[in-house]
């Protein structure tokens, strides 16, 4: 138990540094870019659209490697070929390369970012599964606020080429180790019967999960809160700054929503037992839509966007808990990889089109209508959780009856 244990921590530490060196540092650098390159928010922008849509479709060849038992390797792998591809990123020239790069990027988010490590946790954790994601993103949660103010530093400091280079070094240097040791440890600590997932997967699972319409809700669920976050995280430093705000302020306002999403996620350590995840996940989402009204209302004010920040953060923080869980509580762990890695689909398709989406929002009504539009998408989000918590109601009241 002790061994799964820090298995699990040294997991975790490697999530955060391979989030804050592969996804965070793109927001982080943004406003960076735009001035030091002289390329549109647009253009800018499509580049991580390309690399989550890469994301997006290798996401389910990634859940098929883990089912198939090479989930240690991917992991490493991974992370290492994200590092390359950071350095690479440091000696483009023009926007095409940059694109590029960001492509490739993409390929390793796939290869060693939650939906590969939730995969590989819910194979060989088994009954620990859900408490060890929690744990894991509890940690990542630090990813973002250390990622923002250490961006805005070193590309004050040494350029933006030297930021890129610093979390390439990070990545390799802590990122691959971790990631590595965690998993070697987690997959050879499972000795007693059961601790190991059903690794079934293939063509007949996804056609039967694909055939359910709580897969559709789910997937579409989820991608909602992904365009809503996607949206806001990726502009929230030139949102701000739009409002008044000082870049040191925005930097500030930006770093709170990783510590509460670490936050959310001690709560729901505490409420584990007590709620259903399709109920977490209601009252997530219900935080999701009050937090983009309350930054719609912030306008200048600090403290109202420090407010949107934390709301924003605590409910929206959970949400990657809850998706690998409430997958596995209506679809099943046969196969979990693979049917896992095609609901993300949607998710990861989401995050590519939102900070694009948001540009164009943008330059067609400001920030105030991205707004507008993000809060829409948390709705919609919300009603496709209602409906999947009515449909388990009416399910097993139509039981009882018979």
């Amino acid at each position: 138990m002790r061994r799964r244990s820090t298995a699990i921590w040294l997991l975790a530490a490697g999530q955060t540094i391979a989030w804050a060196g592969l996804y965070y540092s793109f927001a982080a650098l943004l406003p960076t870019w735009e001035r030091s390159l002289g390329w549109s928010k647009t253009d800018l922008t499509f580049a991580l659209t390309v690399a989550v849509v890469v994301w997006a479709v290798t996401a389910p060849l990634a859940g098929r490697i883990v089912d198939a038992g090479f989930g240690r390797l991917l992991l490493g792998f991974g992370a290492i070929g994200g590092a390359l591809a950071l350095i690479g990123l440091a000696g483009v020239r023009d926007q095409a390369g940059f694109i590029a790069v960001w492509a490739i990027i993409g390929l390793t988010q796939a290869a060693c970012l939650y939906e590969a490590c939730f995969a590989f946790v819910m194979r060989t954790a088994g009954n620990d599964a859900r408490r060890a994601i929690t744990r894991i993103t509890l940690v990542a949660g630090f990813a973002s606020p250390i990622a923002f103010p250490a961006g805005a530093y070193l590309a004050h400091a040494f350029g933006w080429r030297g930021a890129v280079i610093a979390f390439a070094a990070a990545v390799a240097v802590l990122a691959v180790p971790l990631l590595l040791v965690g998993a070697h440890w987690l997959e050879t600590s499972g000795d007693e019967p059961g601790h190991a997932a059903p690794s079934g997967g293939g063509g007949p699972v996804l056609r039967a999960a694909v055939a359910r319409p709580e897969f559709w809700l789910i997937a579409t669920a989820f991608a909602m809160m992904a365009l809503n976050h996607g949206m806001i995280l990726n502009h929230i430093i030139p949102l701000l700054g739009e409002r008044g705000m000082s870049e040191a302020s925005a930097v500030a306002i930006a770093s709170i929503i990783g510590p509460m999403q670490v936050a959310g996620r001690v709560a729901i350590m505490r409420y584990d037992n007590r709620v259903s995840p399709t109920g977490m996940t209601l009252v997530s989402f219900v935080g999701v839509f009050a937090a983009a009204l309350v930054l719609l209302a912030a306008g200048g004010s600090l403290a109202l966007a420090a407010a949107f920040a934390a709301m924003q953060g605590a409910a929206y923080g959970v949400t990657s808990i809850l998706r690998p869980v409430v997958t596995a509580d209506y679809l099943g762990r046969t196969g979990f990889g693979s049917v896992s890695g095609l609901v993300a689909v949607p998710s990861l398709a989401g995050f590519a089109v939102a900070p694009y989406a948001g540009a164009l929002v943008w330059s067609a009504g400001g920030y105030n209508l991205m707004i507008i539009v993000a809060a829409a998408m948390a709705a919609l989000g919300l009603a496709c959780v209602a409906v999947l918590r009515w449909s388990r109601g009416a399910q097993i009241h139509l039981r009882l009856r018979q």
